[in-house]
């Protein structure tokens, strides 16, 4: 798509002022009642949807898997008709950065065009394990606990890692970013935080955080602090669960709100998204579930939370956009309807992912929930001045941040923008720079550099991570004999049976276990499907790791997540590193690299020495 100059400049002045004039003129005021049409926008820009498949024949919505890459006619329709005000793009949305960039241009085309306000185009770019962008387009660099492991530089790279991710972001037509956690990781069980937490201490998360806020928001990019009033402790994922946080009031105040009151206090952030967690010394009111049963009411449904202690306790001025509503913590237990009602009277003003849309037959679906909305407005059971208050902030923050900017370039000036400029020689010296920061050594520095005379053999969680670290390896002493087992499914016996003193063995771990999605898909489906569990896959690791040391080799076991999982492989490990990431790019041509693995052969070669500080408290080794 391109536009001419005249039609650019036209495009530049709407995508400012429709968001204002005079679509939500009527907010301005509360004098005279709001029309259906006024009630109606106010509603489409409440809603940010995700497009990640769409399919335009017959096919059902459960199984649609075509990624939209391009914005079909209907799709078209059902953002301007519906007058939509945020959309959500995930991975299978992106092929290339020219692609990306017209995806994003057509998007805000689309609604200037119809004289509506542009949108917010949000994408989960935190960092390290959650990053929708592939490296090839934008570096995604380690991630936030890798940030908290360099110790006194962690400042330095929250500030470097945070300008580069809102710089590419920025070049690709997005202009929110959920991010950053500021979630206090205290709990070694927490299966959903974990590496995307700074640590677990409260004073540091919210200093990183602040840091990361102002980097974003400086260019342009809207922060959401997340995820509200914090997943840190909790042993259950919300999105296949209802988690719990039993802290007392005194404890959620010093650890889980921490953060995001000393950030609300000085930097003013755009968005806080709230978790679908129960908080019963929060807000302990029970809510009757699609199955009859009561439960306590999740934060993202609690008024208490969004609107007594975000809005009035701490003061947040922004915009309150859930977590997706479509995870098992809210969808597992609350219809749509009763979803979206409870929510926006809790206070939240942006619901995330409220319903799916794959196809002809979901957007239809789509003006039935709006319909039904329309009437519980009517019916006075959703609250009409939280609407009209919310949809003012929604115009006031595209206002302030300018969200339809991206247009006022013309799109092949976008794109050569973006082309020439991605991923960055300087994003990815930052990225290896980072890696080499943060590994920290737990155990063993008498035992580095091991010993080059021997085999390496070695286990990885997957195809992906020991291609990886062998062309990490060879790259730097090519005459090394490497051999690398993916851990995906377990050996019917152990790999290796002979060891002696000149071999070393060495283990990577991921615990908790990392998705099928960030394997990078070397592993055969057939081996992915039968995966081995943690407690199976710890036994048949620690009874390599006793068969290689009897017959003297060196063990050297890596912790690629938060570090807990090191004191179970204490007794048997000469030396033990933590990374704080496992990161891996894999080309189209089956190749793969990874910053942190560069770093880890580096430093078993004796070619770096490890400097990092692990954020997070490590377990006791239990005596044998």
């Amino acid at each position: 798509m391109q536009v001419t100059n005249a039609f650019t400049r036209v495009i530049m002045r709407n995508a400012v002022l429709f968001c204002i004039l005079p679509i939500f003129s009527l907010f301005a005021s509360q004098a005279e009642p709001a029309s259906r049409d006024e009630l109606t926008t106010a509603l489409g820009q409440k809603l940010m949807l995700d497009f990640r498949y769409f399919c335009e024949d017959e096919t059902p919505s459960a199984a649609c898997r075509k990624p939209m890459t391009t914005v079909p006619a209907s799709v078209q329709s059902l953002l301007t008709e519906g007058r939509i005000g945020g959309v959500i793009l995930f991975s299978e949305n992106i092929q290339s950065t020219e692609q990306l960039v017209r995806l994003n241009y057509q998007l805000q085309t689309l609604m200037a065009e119809h004289d509506l306000p542009p949108l917010f185009i949000a994408i989960d770019q935190e960092g390290g394990r959650v990053a929708r962008i592939p490296d090839s387009i934008a570096t995604r660099f380690v991630g936030n606990m890798a940030i908290g492991a360099t110790g006194d530089d962690d400042a330095r790279y929250a500030q470097a890692v945070a300008e580069k991710l809102a710089t590419s972001m920025r070049l690709l037509g997005f202009n929110v970013n959920f991010a950053p956690s500021v979630d206090v990781n205290v709990n070694p069980q927490n299966p959903v935080i974990n590496v995307r937490s700074y640590g677990e201490s409260a004073e540091q998360v919210a200093r990183l955080g602040q840091i990361t806020v102002s980097a974003f928001e400086q260019q342009d990019i809207l922060s959401a602090l997340k995820h509200f009033p914090g997943h840190g402790d909790t042993h259950v994922d919300s999105h296949t669960g209802l988690p719990k946080v039993t802290h007392t009031r005194d404890r959620v105040d010093a650890v889980d709100l921490l953060p995001f009151k000393t950030i609300i206090d000085n930097q003013s952030p755009a968005m806080v998204m709230t978790a679908h967690i129960q908080y019963p010394h929060l807000d302990a009111t029970q809510v009757k579930t699609r199955d009859g049963e009561k439960r306590i009411v999740p934060a993202t449904l609690s008024k208490p939370i969004l609107t007594n202690i975000l809005r009035k306790e701490l003061g947040f001025k922004g915009l309150i956009v859930t977590d997706a509503m479509d995870m098992a913590g809210i969808a597992h237990y609350f219809s749509p309807r009763d979803a979206l009602v409870k929510t926006f009277n809790a206070g939240a003003d942006i619901a995330l992912m409220p319903v799916a849309i794959r196809n002809e037959q979901d957007i239809e679906s789509f003006y039935a929930l709006r319909h039904y909305l329309l009437e519980q407005l009517d019916a006075g059971e959703l609250d009409k001045q939280q609407l009209t208050e919310s949809a003012q902030r929604i115009a006031d923050t595209k206002s302030r941040f300018n969200v339809g900017r991206f247009i006022q370039q013309t799109l092949n000036e976008r794109i050569k923008t973006a082309t020439g400029q991605l991923p960055g020689e300087e994003a990815i010296r930052t990225e290896q720079s980072l890696a080499d920061a943060a590994i920290t050594l737990i155990k063993g520095n008498q035992r580095l550099p091991v010993t080059q005379k021997g085999r390496w053999r070695m286990i990885m969680p997957d195809a992906a991570r020991c291609k990886a670290m062998v062309n990490a390896i060879q790259a730097l002493e090519s005459q090394i004999v490497v051999a690398c087992r993916s851990l995906v499914k377990l050996p019917s016996a152990l790999p290796w049976q002979q060891w002696n003193k000149s071999d070393v063995l060495i283990v990577g771990d991921i615990t908790p276990a990392h998705t099928v999605a960030e394997m990078g898909g070397l592993d055969p489906d057939g081996l992915i499907k039968h995966r081995s569990g943690l407690a199976e896959r710890h036994a048949f690791l620690q009874t390599l790791m006793e068969t290689a040391g009897k017959g003297g080799a060196t063990n050297v076991f890596v912790s690629m997540r938060a570090p807990y999982n090191t004191a179970a492989f204490d007794h048997i490990s000469d030396v033990q590193l933590a990374t704080f990431g496992y990161n891996v790019e894999v080309t189209r041509g089956g190749d793969a690299r990874g910053a942190v693995f560069n770093t880890l052969a580096k430093t078993l070669l004796g070619r770096h020495t490890p400097s990092g500080k692990s954020p997070v408290t490590l377990p006791v080794p239990s005596a044998d």
